[in-house]
């Protein structure tokens, strides 16, 4: 297996999205935010925010470790009513692709549990949290065996204009083969969106945004040399597809 052309994919992913976005997109919140597109932009952060909380597959069992970057893709917002381009961030074609970045730990703890932390400040907005992942049946390293795992996750994040909670459940499963884990996921994001500031629309000024959207993973995670985790996926969401990767150090 050509390792160095898998991590060279994952580098080209991070390298040419970041300068896509030059300035704290965030904060355009306040100029565009108004009561068509807030309830489809609460959908977008949470699914933006909940994905990326598995990208192995399976629990890393009692001792384990992980540390890493990650980062979660989505190619285009969702429209708001009326089918209209007018999202809180801008006009939905101009705004492009949103990425964001995070670092994130794992730690295995026992009875098949994994706890993980993950933070980031990026374009504007703050994000910290974390969770517990579960293997529902006995960790089985054979290849072609089966893992069912639950997630549940936790974090808040906040912006110069908007504040959010975030909580997501998810059912994974994912299948032992020697170079690679495949894995499956989807789960349901719940969101609460308060709005700081809204110069369109004032009388937004102190509301909160009540919001539950589905979403789904699909992805592959590489074990590489010198104990190096890659995982890349696909997702889909209220806004449409999306990408997720990680790279991490994993004992």
């Amino acid at each position: 297996m050509n390792y160095k052309k898998i991590l060279g994919i994952f580098l080209f992913f991070v390298l040419n999205v970041l300068p896509l976005q030059a300035h704290n997109i965030w904060d355009d919140f306040s100029k565009y935010a108004a009561p068509t597109n807030v309830r489809a932009f609460a959908k977008d952060v949470g699914g933006l925010i909940g994905s990326g909380t598995y990208t192995t597959g399976r629990v890393l069992g009692w001792g384990g470790f992980q540390i890493g970057p990650r980062g979660t893709m989505i190619f285009k917002m969702s429209k708001g009513e009326n089918d209209s381009n007018a999202t809180a961030l801008g006009d939905r074609n101009e705004v492009g692709a949103v990425f964001y970045p995070w670092l994130q730990a794992d730690i295995g703890m026992p009875f098949r549990l994994d706890g993980f932390i993950r933070a980031s400040s990026y374009q504007g907005m703050t994000i910290a949290g974390g969770g517990l992942r579960w293997g529902i049946t006995s960790p089985n390293e054979m290849l072609g065996s089966l893992q069912p795992m639950l997630v549940v996750s936790a974090h808040s994040a906040s912006a110069r204009d908007f504040s959010a909670s975030h909580y997501n459940a998810s059912l994974v499963l994912s299948m032992k083969f020697k170079y690679f884990v495949p894995y499956v996921g989807g789960g349901v994001d719940y969101t609460n969106l308060h709005i700081l500031q809204a110069d369109l629309a004032p009388a937004l000024e102190g509301t909160t945004e009540y919001v539950t959207t589905a979403r789904a993973t699909a992805g592959l995670n590489f074990k590489l040399p010198f104990y190096i985790d890659l995982s890349m996926a696909a997702n889909y969401a209220y806004y449409g597809l999306g990408a997720e990767a990680s790279v991490s150090v994993r004992f």
